[in-house]
């Protein structure tokens, strides 16, 4: 054999097993699309009944049976399209969708923002401390065990029932990602830098701290002044204002993560700081 036959056969070879590949694939693909739907049993029922009836029709050698279950195979893909037709609707709709769902994406993230900005300054208001910590690059799944999952969509009206005084979950800081709440009752590393103020007590230590462990970005309610405060890359900024608080979230949740902090750590501090009382860590 020569080496271009070799290399042909080779060829061949990786060839069938592509093929195989992207077969297995596509069924894998389609089971688990059609997986938890409603005419998956009857799928499931359609092809048991056609393989029986073809091993008995190869067995026996059942002519009228193996013409019947041929015609049968041919038309299985129209029977498909008739029983998924939901289904299969639903598909196309979400592939158009899609696209839409990138630009909406933005949308969303602004407006999870207003809501956690309408969350901290209802408890402000009311003298009920809190600490929120949003992911942002940096995982936060150690911080996340300790506390309980919830996996639920951003209101206000839940973010503001976990701190509320005697409540199971109060005392501990709450951890957004991707958009939801994750957990509750979640412990945070304390900062260990001794420079800070005195009068700070645990919890914004724990909102310092945690935004030296990782990348997150933490809101601190104060439960004695109501001050609302924000820590991000081991610096406190207090005294926060609405305004203040919404610019620096865009910046930090929706400018960010496009455009990349990675360079600009230190404008980031500076613009936290800008006007207000801050206490470097």
């Amino acid at each position: 054999m020569t080496i271009i036959e070799y290399l042909w056969a080779s060829l061949d070879i990786l060839k069938i097993v592509f093929e195989i590949f992207l077969l297995s694939s596509i069924i894998y693909l389609v089971l688990l699309f059609l997986k938890g739907t409603r005419g998956a049993p009857i799928l499931a029922g359609f092809t048991i009944i056609g393989l029986l009836l073809t091993i008995i029709a190869l067995t026996f050698k059942l002519e009228v049976v193996g013409w019947l279950t041929g015609q049968m195979w041919a038309f299985a893909a129209l029977l498909i399209l008739i029983i998924f037709q939901p289904e299969i609707r639903r598909a196309f709709a979400e592939l158009g969708v899609r696209n839409t769902m990138l630009v909406k994406s933005k949308q969303k993230e602004k407006e999870n923002i207003q809501i956690l900005i309408d969350a901290v300054f209802f408890l402000a208001e009311r003298k009920i401390g809190a600490l929120l910590a949003v992911e942002r690059e940096i995982g936060m799944r150690f911080l996340a065990d300790s506390g309980i999952y919830i996996g639920a969509d951003m209101s206000k009206e839940l973010l503001t029932t976990f701190f509320y005084p005697n409540t199971p979950l109060h005392d501990g800081g709450v951890i957004i990602r991707k958009g939801m709440i994750h957990s509750a009752g979640c412990f945070f590393p304390l900062t260990q830098d001794m420079s800070m103020s005195k009068s700070l007590g645990t919890r914004h230590r724990a909102g310092v701290g945690v935004t030296e462990e990782t990348d997150c970005v933490c809101i601190i309610v104060s439960e004695e002044t109501g001050t609302v405060s924000l820590s991000y890359r081991g610096r406190l900024a207090r005294g926060m204002t609405r305004d203040r608080m919404e610019r620096h979230l865009h910046n930090l949740l929706v400018k960010g993560k496009s455009s990349g902090l990675a360079g600009n750590v230190e404008k980031i501090k500076q613009a936290i700081s800008e006007g207000e009382e801050s206490t470097d860590a």
